[in-house]
């Protein structure tokens, strides 16, 4: 059973650390799909309320139905990304100093444990130690990245 634990484990370790690796091209996302949004709907602006409900306006252009999947489903999109994102800036802004730095250099920057040494001045297995740590910590606060 123990075995099966620290598999499953190393599992959610790597789907977050998917997630910390896709951090930009997530921001490019919302940004592409932001605009997308704002040519369908001139003026768009949303609202998503905590029991679920989602509003969106423009500027008094009155779509279609067949516009109004679109725009849902390009919405739910944009909201799926920005959570993601929201979530690990978050995340990271709760970490200690070194800890962010990590994260910065090796995740959203996509440099190597070798490079990633360099920028924080530790030894490659100091680098390894500040790894564990950090993804425990990140594993508990984003662990509902997981499922997403």
């Amino acid at each position: 059973m123990n075995g099966s634990l620290r598999k499953a484990e190393k599992d959610e370790i790597k789907k977050l650390e998917t997630h910390l690796k896709n951090y930009t091209t997530y921001k490019v996302a919302i940004s592409i799909i932001k605009k997308q949004l704002n040519h369908l709907v001139p003026g768009f602006d949303s609202r998503y309320e905590v029991d679920g409900k989602v509003t969106i306006e423009s500027l008094g252009e009155e779509l279609d139905r067949l516009s109004n999947v679109k725009v849902l489903k390009l919405y739910e999109e944009w909201l799926h990304y920005h959570i993601i994102v929201t979530s690990i800036e978050e995340a990271i802004a709760e970490l200690e100093e070194t800890e962010s730095q990590f994260v910065t250099s090796r995740y959203l920057k996509g440099k190597t444990i070798v490079q990633t040494s360099f920028d924080l001045g530790y030894s490659e297995k100091y680098v390894f130690n500040i790894r564990k740590v950090t993804l425990n910590k990140l594993l508990i606060s984003l662990r509902c990245l997981i499922f997403l």
